[in-house]
């Protein structure tokens, strides 16, 4: 009897197991298929971009040995051409390569342009303004001061990658300018807050120093009244009491 009623226990079992395959099945199904495919996909999307980072190194490498091998120009138009073409990370890094080639070479308008290329290029804030950094150091080279206010002030922020630096190449541009009161602060800032690298610290001090000294140089002399030497024609009354 307990057989029996084990068997039909089975059999209904099937039953509805049955009965939620038949409505189910397809779904499950569907289910199963899209798991499969995107493990695969996920597979084949990471051989991918393994083969395209090896691609983008060797031709990294390439361009990096002319350039040891003292071919800067094409060691030059290779970082270039990776610039356009490659992977955020490279792309931005062959472009700085390029402009410390044409920077070194005296072509001060190329480097500006490929360091700011490489700006665009980067999205992390720290390579980012590191490009731009080198772009306005290169402009301050020129007389570009204008461009380099421009170009600083927004690099100054408060906790910046490189807010120091930029504060001080900022400073040293005011002061060319002949803005000497916003220069004067940018480097009493760097003298006072904590934090600042010592090697700037100095310079900013330095460079307070030289602007008090000009100012004291530069100062208009006093006009001081002093008696003079030359006789004075005798007036009238002079000559009434001589008589």
């Amino acid at each position: 009897m307990v057989d029996f009623i084990n068997e039909v226990e089975e059999e209904l079992r099937k039953d509805d197991y049955n009965r939620l395959l038949k409505k189910y099945g397809p779904i499950i199904g569907v289910i199963l298929f899209l798991i499969v495919a995107g493990a695969a996909f996920l597979e084949w999307q990471e051989y991918a971009q393994d083969k395209s980072a090896q691609k983008v190194a060797a031709v990294y490498t390439a361009a990096d040995t002319a350039l040891e091998a003292g071919d800067l120009n094409d060691a030059t138009e290779q970082f270039i051409a990776l610039g356009e073409t490659g992977p955020e990370g490279y792309a931005g890094l062959s472009l700085m390569r390029a402009a410390a080639i044409r920077h070194e070479q005296g072509d001060l308008a190329s480097a500006i342009l490929y360091f700011d290329q490489a700006a665009a290029k980067f999205s992390t804030p720290r390579h980012k303004q590191l490009a731009q950094l080198k772009s306005a150091y290169l402009l301050a080279d020129q007389g570009a001061y204008s461009d380099v206010v421009t170009r600083m002030t927004p690099l100054i922020e408060e906790n910046a990658p490189y807010e120091f630096l930029a504060r001080e190449l900022l400073g040293f541009a005011q002061q060319q300018s002949g803005n000497e009161s916003a220069a004067r602060e940018q480097f009493a800032y760097l003298t006072a807050i904590p934090g600042v690298p010592q090697t700037v610290k100095q310079r900013a001090e330095q460079s307070i120093a030289l602007m008090n000294a000009e100012s004291v140089i530069n100062a208009p002399e006093p006009v001081l009244n002093t008696p003079t030497d030359e006789p004075t024609e005798p007036t009238e009354t002079d000559a009434t009491d001589e008589d």
